[in-house]
């Protein structure tokens, strides 16, 4: 008996170790002169935020792969995912399982065993300012590897060669940069020997003995800095309590007196079954006086509204500011479910002119004590009915209590008949979301994914913690509806 016991905890200890989750500065951080990775050759899994959705090499049209990084940011936070198998979206939480690889010294993970996209709409990590001497070596530059970075006021030193590479230098040393996030044909236009440009960012990476930073898109790249230029963010509230009230940041890049910012206009939506709008603090903002607000009929977006002059605010002057991330406007919320909930900017204008570089912001709601979590809603609605006859789908969002060595659980959702007979499992799987919350859309189909007949049918949540063996459970009614004639 004392062998099995032995056994059976051995057994536990190496599943709980394969299934640890490791963050990209985990596998990044190194301390080896050649600056590979602790982790080369192991497999492991990594979450984090999609930083930019295609990376091509050479000629080839294929998409091969995405960066991801902490949700923090910073030294050691990125982390190239090599594959041309999986094309997230920027923004996505991902889950990615597969072996780390040093290619030509740039620390990879290829290949990929295992993706899941854990959720989607996040606001990228904070992006590090560095200076252009810092990727001169790999004594200063192994550390922003695959990390989201800008320079600032960098004069092109040499125009694009044939590989479309050109250098810059901010008056620190001089850096490359590269179009490796482009289709393949791009060139860059207008980019000449001599010319200043305001701010230029991108991801790092690695070949042939240079880092060189790879703008996503042309709108990573400012000449000059103008009011178009700008950029608006939602701060996100990491952990924000149910039923208490959360204050959430609007914040502005720096708001020059050249601009003459008079008027703003924002309209932000969000899932009002999950937070509740509750108004707008503008004491120690950019805000002088509270501006008008309107909430839409179905309270799941508001337009806010100022202007400077018109109040008087700032007495026949434009409205300025001195730095990046200054506070706008602060907003209300009351979170009201368990969860990530997406605070979406729809549109912001300064002065009738569209703002396109807009970060949105999440409320995070953690679970805080043994329960099993269970919200059956609908794609348009709150409601648990749905039908899948017209290819309806109905989302189930289970969850957990998370610890600061993060969730170890085991979900499975059943779902049953209304004379209690089992017709699905579409969930039996453990659980590794960062926030312990998952989301499943189902499709209204039994186990033999032949679609179930009208009527009610029960959601049956049970969540065992893995090294413990505590069982938590919960049930929800699902209705599967008929077509309306």
């Amino acid at each position: 008996m004392k062998k099995i016991l032995v056994f059976l905890g051995l057994l536990s200890l190496v599943i709980g170790l394969a299934a640890q989750i490791r963050t990209c500065y985990d596998v990044q951080y190194t301390t080896a002169a050649n600056g590979s990775s602790p982790f080369t050759g192991q497999s492991v899994t990594v979450q984090g935020i999609v930083t930019a959705a295609r990376y091509y090499t050479g000629s080839s049209t294929s998409n091969y792969g995405f960066f991801i990084s902490d949700v923090g940011g910073g030294p050691w936070s990125g982390l190239f995912i090599f594959t041309n198998q999986h094309s997230p979206l920027v923004g996505d939480m991902v889950e990615v399982t597969g072996t780390i690889v040093e290619y030509f010294d740039l620390t990879e993970m290829s290949p990929v065993s295992s993706f899941q996209v854990i959720s989607q709409g996040n606001p990228l990590p904070p992006i590090s300012t560095i200076t252009t001497s810092q990727l001169a070596s790999a004594a200063t530059g192994e550390q922003w590897e695959s990390v989201f970075v800008k320079v600032l006021n960098s004069t092109v030193i040499s125009a694009p060669n044939s590989y479309q590479e050109f250098t810059i230098n901010d008056g620190s040393g001089v850096a490359q940069v590269d179009n490796q996030c482009f289709a393949p044909g791009h060139t860059w236009s207008g980019i000449s020997a001599g010319q200043v440009w305001a701010e230029i960012k991108g991801l790092v990476d690695y070949a042939f003995g240079s880092y060189g930073i790879n703008p996503r898109n042309d709108g990573d790249m400012v000449r000059e800095y103008t009011l178009a230029s700008s950029s608006i963010k939602i701060n996100s509230v990491p952990n924000a309590k149910l039923g208490q009230i959360e204050k959430v940041n609007v914040l502005t890049s720096r708001l020059r007196p050249n601009y003459g910012v008079q008027t703003y206009e924002m309209t932000l939506s969000f899932d009002a079954s999950s937070v509740k709008f509750e108004g707008i603090e503008f004491d120690s903002t950019l805000t002088l006086s509270m501006p008008e607000y309107t909430i839409s009929a179905d309270e799941r977006s508001i337009t806010i509204s100022y202007d400077a002059f018109a109040t008087g605010d700032y007495q026949g002057g434009p409205m300025t500011s001195p730095a990046d991330d200054m506070r706008l406007i602060s907003l209300l919320f009351q979170p009201l479910k368990y969860g990530d909930t997406l605070l979406r900017i729809d549109e912001f204008k300064y002065n009738e002119i569209p703002i396109q570089n807009l970060t949105h912001g999440t409320i995070t709601v953690k679970i805080a004590k043994k329960m099993a979590f269970l919200d059956i809603f609908s794609t348009n609605s709150s409601k648990n009915i749905f039908n899948p006859q017209l290819n309806e789908k109905i989302n189930i969002r289970y969850g957990y209590q998370v610890l600061n060595s993060g969730i170890n659980a085991k979900a499975i959702v059943r779902i049953y008949d209304a004379q209690g007979r089992l017709v699905s499992t579409p969930v039996n799987k453990n659980m590794t979301s960062a926030n312990g919350i998952e989301t499943f859309e189902w499709n209204g189909r039994d186990a033999n994914l032949n679609i179930l007949p009208i009527g009610l049918y029960y959601c049956h949540l049970e969540i065992m913690e893995r090294n413990t063996g505590h069982v938590e459970r919960t049930i929800q009614p699902i209705v599967i509806r008929s077509i309306l004639k």
